[in-house]
């Protein structure tokens, strides 16, 4: 097992996964276009980068810990993919190295944070352990945060509270990059949620978007030459189109399940955005040279305080879901998580990470710009050591 952080290592217990099957169903072209990179190895090399741009030492850690298990669970578009981002809005002070969260009022059970436009992961730690310390006492902990920066996947956060025998819950609003039906320019962001909780054998763990997809997996497709499907995004006009250079350009995603995508994702924005006092909907500026004043949520949630049995309860109810009779014999159902679960073990096999050629390219360009050495190849490393 890699020894990445905790909530990796609970996760990435595969039960009853195939062995032939290891890549989600998303990224099925990963082999022949990549090279593998050792998980120290992406982790110093982040931290290196996070150091020039004079993050403190005390937050480095959290950052690449962050980004490094988000490609560790297969959720590429908030990992490596996002450091030249962080780095960009570090520097350009859309987000601020040493700003700490620190809370406006509090009561027994809730908190209003201010993020002070600090990185996402900053802020996202900061409150989700606050909500857990609530929790404690309370039997549930709401956290709600406004100037606060893009976190990247959220489930991250959910873990957070999991690990510690909570269920955890987390939202956050985003730039308007998503239409409502029969609207012709976004209005409101593809905004995420999260929810991660533990039981005996068994866990459930949901990471999504409002939208189809969100903008990490279109910059994902774009960073790797790939198509985007139809019904993703709009170009200019107000088309589908499956290239993602024009869905970037146009901003314009279209929400998952039509109708239900956008009222869910209104709901996120009343509670993360107009609840906090950060900036909501069409609010959100795109100006990457001011703060972002996002908000989010946090809640931890204490089961003991409801039921003694909650674990056996859940993993009855996860056990139900799984031996309910599929269409498709060869196409096992699958609870929220388990594709993620699936590429962990996919890295365990490699005992690496698989990067695109052309991400590891653009992150050389970068290490040269920035004076730090750059990513060394797992197979150039072993091939060094057994010259020396």
């Amino acid at each position: 097992m890699l020894g990445i952080l905790r909530p990796v290592r609970w996760l990435g217990i595969a039960r009853n996964c195939r062995r032939d099957y290891h890549m989600p169903v998303a990224f099925p072209r990963q082999r022949g276009e990549t090279s593998l990179v050792l998980v120290d190895e992406a982790r110093r090399f982040i931290q290196d980068c996070l150091l020039r741009v004079k993050v403190p030492s005390n937050k480095i850690r959290s950052i690449s810990e962050f980004l490094v298990v988000a490609d560790y669970r297969g959720n590429f578009g908030n990992g490596l993919h996002r450091l030249e981002s962080y780095l960009d809005d570090l520097r350009s002070g859309h987000a601020l190295p040493d700003a700490e969260p620190s809370i406006i009022s509090e009561t027994v059970a809730t908190a209003h944070v201010n993020g002070n436009s600090a990185l996402g992961v900053i802020v996202g730690d900061y409150c989700m352990d606050l909500a857990v310390e609530k929790a404690k006492y309370a039997g549930i902990g709401f956290v709600v945060a406004k100037e606060s920066h893009h976190f990247g996947m959220a489930s991250w956060f959910a873990f957070r509270a999991a690990v510690r025998g909570f269920a955890g819950l987390v939202m956050s609003n985003a730039v308007p990059a998503m239409m409502a039906p029969n609207a012709l320019e976004s209005n409101i962001g593809a905004n995420c949620l999260a929810f991660c909780v533990k039981g005996r054998d068994s866990h459930f763990v949901l990471d999504m978007a409002s939208s189809v997809r969100d903008l990490g997996a279109i910059e994902w497709a774009m960073s790797i030459n790939e198509y985007i499907p139809r019904g993703w995004a709009a170009d200019e006009v107000g088309f589908s189109t499956c290239f993602p250079n024009l869905a970037l350009r146009s901003l314009r995603l279209f929400p998952a399940g039509g109708h239900k995508g956008y009222v869910l994702s209104s709901l996120i924005d009343l509670l993360c955005g107009v609840l906090s006092g950060a900036q909501y909907a069409t609010h959100i500026s795109h100006d990457q040279s001011e703060p972002a004043n996002l908000g989010q949520v946090f809640l931890a949630i204490n089961p003991d305080f409801f039921l003694p049995n909650f674990s056996e309860r859940l993993d009855d109810f996860c056990s139900r879901i799984k031996d309910s009779q599929p269409a498709d014999k060869k196409v096992p159902i699958r609870l929220p998580g388990e594709p993620e679960r699936m590429h962990m073990k996919y890295v365990e096999d490699l005992k690496a990470l698989p990067y695109p050629n052309t991400l590891l390219a653009k992150y050389k360009t970068l290490a040269d710009d920035l004076f730090v050495r750059p990513m060394e190849l797992a197979f150039d490393r072993s091939q060094s050591r057994k010259e020396c």
